[in-house]
């Protein structure tokens, strides 16, 4: 049986989605993610385009190759 190596693209959303739930685990609502060296740059500017057209994620560019992403919780209704 032969596995197939991810995709950069793959490899690519997987790195950022652990990025996100270190964040999130640990209560923090923003993290900055940089393009790693090896990482297709189209794969990177596709990546960043959906985050850019996401309503819950808010984009801050840094550099070409470095991003802040900031989010909120959503809301349950109830005053705490």
């Amino acid at each position: 049986m032969i596995i197939p190596f991810p995709t950069p693209e793959r490899r690519l959303v997987r790195r950022i989605e652990q990025l996100i739930s270190q964040a999130h685990a640990n209560h923090f609502h923003q993290v900055a993610i940089s393009r790693g060296v090896h990482e297709p740059i189209r794969e990177w500017e596709r990546l960043v385009e959906q985050f850019d057209d996401s309503d819950q994620v808010r984009v801050i560019h840094i550099t070409h190759h470095d991003i802040l992403l900031s989010w909120r919780l959503p809301t349950t209704g109830l005053a705490s």
